[in-house]
């Protein structure tokens, strides 16, 4: 009996150090793909487009996707992917991506992937958690963004930023690290669809998401012929809320915002709390939008993975 109370301790001591060993790898995912992002953006020749990163649907990043070769085929990585929610970005979802042919430079030791998810058929694709680059989903070069495709691909290798061409990846959902993270009745649907709460570890790199995208926004929001000829202060209760001004991503509360004068709409979206809208008409001067935001209600507790459903 002493024995056997023995063996269970030790695999109950196990489970446990491999779970936050688990926890700690997906924590290490997220960190490196907040660096890859910062590092994408940051570079010179700054390869995605404004209006790319203005209008995404989802955003993934793979950190260190290939290591070595010659010609890459049935090569992959581990990465996470957030989707734009009523609420502002999604808690990241964790993914593998194997398998495939990849355009890739001759002799690189290690490539950084973004992929943009551009519109909402991109989107189900994601959320289906096992799919196929080039069979389910359409997908090309990042060079190539203004053709209609659900997703644009880019890399970078040794300090080079590029499209990337894929064909044939199959990207399926990561289980244990989602378990690791967020526990075993999370599914990845739930988590892109804004329904769990971010965890603090996530944060860097959902903040990394919401800088770069500004950042992009505040480059291609006015054109030349459209100056600015008026501000909107924008506040809420609670603060640091997402704006975006006429669809487009702008900040965070409290923020002022120089505009054209007309029409716009103002939409507020921060996690745990309900959407907030408003429609304004500017003539000139500073207008001041003040929002109390209402909590969100409670979600609906998700489904078990049919894998970790308990037997009949």
């Amino acid at each position: 009996m002493k024995k056997m109370m023995f063996v269970l301790a030790r695999l109950s001591l196990s489970t446990l150090c491999w779970a936050g060993s688990a926890r700690d790898v997906a924590i290490d995912r997220l960190d490196n793909a907040t660096d890859v992002m910062h590092a994408i953006m940051g570079m010179p020749d700054k390869g995605i487009p404004e209006e790319v990163l203005k209008h995404a649907k989802c955003v993934a990043v793979v950190p260190h996707v290939i290591k070595g070769g010659f010609v890459f085929g049935a090569m992959g990585g581990k990465g996470v992917a957030t989707c734009r929610t009523g609420n502002g970005w999604s808690a990241p979802a964790f993914f593998t991506v194997s398998g495939g042919t990849w355009g890739l430079q001759i002799g690189v030791e290690a490539v950084d992937v973004v992929a943009i998810f551009q519109n909402d058929k991109a989107m189900r694709r994601l959320l289906s958690s096992n799919f196929q680059i080039g069979a389910d989903a359409s997908a090309a070069a990042g060079t190539d963004w203004k053709l209609d495709t659900e997703i644009l691909t880019y890399s970078r290798a040794k300090g080079a930023f590029a499209g990337l061409t894929v064909t044939g990846a199959s990207v399926r959902e990561d289980n244990d690290s989602r378990h690791a993270m967020y526990g075993p009745e999370v599914t990845t649907r739930a988590l892109l669809l804004g329904e769990v709460p971010v965890p603090a570890e996530a944060q860097p790199f959902l903040e990394e998401i919401r800088v770069q995208q500004a950042a992009s926004t505040a480059q291609a929001q006015v054109a030349p012929s459209e100056a600015t000829n008026a501000e909107i202060s924008v506040t809420s209760n609670p603060s640091s809320a997402d704006i975006e001004l006429d669809g487009a991503f702008v900040g965070n509360t409290p923020s002022t915002i120089g505009v054209s004068a007309g029409d716009h709409t103002i939409d507020l979206h921060k996690s745990g709390y309900t959407t907030w809208e408003r429609k304004i008409k500017v003539t000139s001067g500073k207008v001041d939008v003040s929002a109390d935001l209402e909590a969100a209600p409670a979600p609906t507790a998700a489904a078990p993975d049919a894998a970790t459903a308990p037997p009949k």
